[in-house]
């Protein structure tokens, strides 16, 4: 099958670029819930290590708290769908802290921390991998949790999210093991993406949600982010 020969040359460059979401796990790779009765050509696990998301010079580090877990698919026979694990957007992520808080200041002050946390805007149908040019598109949101800010408080949104489009920065050590192709110590990313305004934050109150853009300097357009993600990648032939 065409398509098929084509991924196993280069389909573990392209799915690398999928080094944008999820949570780590404490085995890697986990291939345990890739939907293979989906009719996935390969299982497919990117975790993260390390890395930063940068908005108008504020960065957040996100260390090892991203990671993608599913398989991918060619229903047609030329084009190819990421398939999630059953109940899951395939995109796994563990809160991670905002520096300063609401208040810009790192101290244990009550009711001044915030957590942020990726998630992907849309199905599971949203991540679009690129076989020509190497490169992962994803729309996220980013889901603020505080006190203060209530349980609806996000940036980006189904409806408006910040398009990342990943590409590949460096390709890490390849090595096959346990018949998985992996990569460790890639970096991917991508600067040029916008982000949105906050919305949904203090029951959706206006003066909340300005607050919150005022700290992240909220909207943000292109060329004023980066999002630099660290990473480890294995992808496996299904049967």
């Amino acid at each position: 099958m065409k398509l098929t020969k084509r991924l196993l040359g280069v389909g573990a460059i392209a799915v690398a670029s999928l080094a944008a979401s999820g949570t780590a796990t404490a085995a890697f790779p986990n291939f345990s819930d890739c939907p293979t009765a989906s009719g996935s050509i390969y299982c497919i696990n990117v975790a993260s290590t390390s890395g930063s998301m940068t908005i108008k010079g504020f960065t957040v580090p996100i260390h090892d708290s991203l990671e993608i877990r599913g398989g991918l698919a060619s229903p047609d026979g030329s084009s190819v769908v990421f398939q999630a694990p059953r109940g899951t957007s395939g995109v796994f992520a563990r809160p991670i802290q905002v520096p300063g808080g609401l208040l810009g200041i790192d101290f244990p002050i009550p009711g001044n921390a915030v957590t942020a946390t990726a998630k992907l805007a849309g199905p599971p149908s949203a991540l679009r991998v690129d076989l020509n040019t190497f490169t992962l598109a994803m729309p996220m949101k980013l889901a603020l949790t505080n006190p203060i800010l209530g349980s609806g408080c996000q940036i980006g949104s189904d409806r408006n999210p910040a398009n990342v489009v990943l590409t590949i920065r460096r390709i890490g050590h390849a090595d096959f093991v346990d018949g998985a192709l992996i990569f460790t110590g890639n970096t991917n990313g991508d600067s040029t993406f916008a982000i949105p305004g906050a919305t949904g934050c203090g029951i959706n109150l206006g003066l909340i949600n300005s607050l919150v853009n005022l700290k992240l300097g909220l909207p943000s357009s292109s060329g004023n982010n980066d999002l630099t993600v660290n990473n480890n990648f294995a992808l496996k032939s299904v049967g």
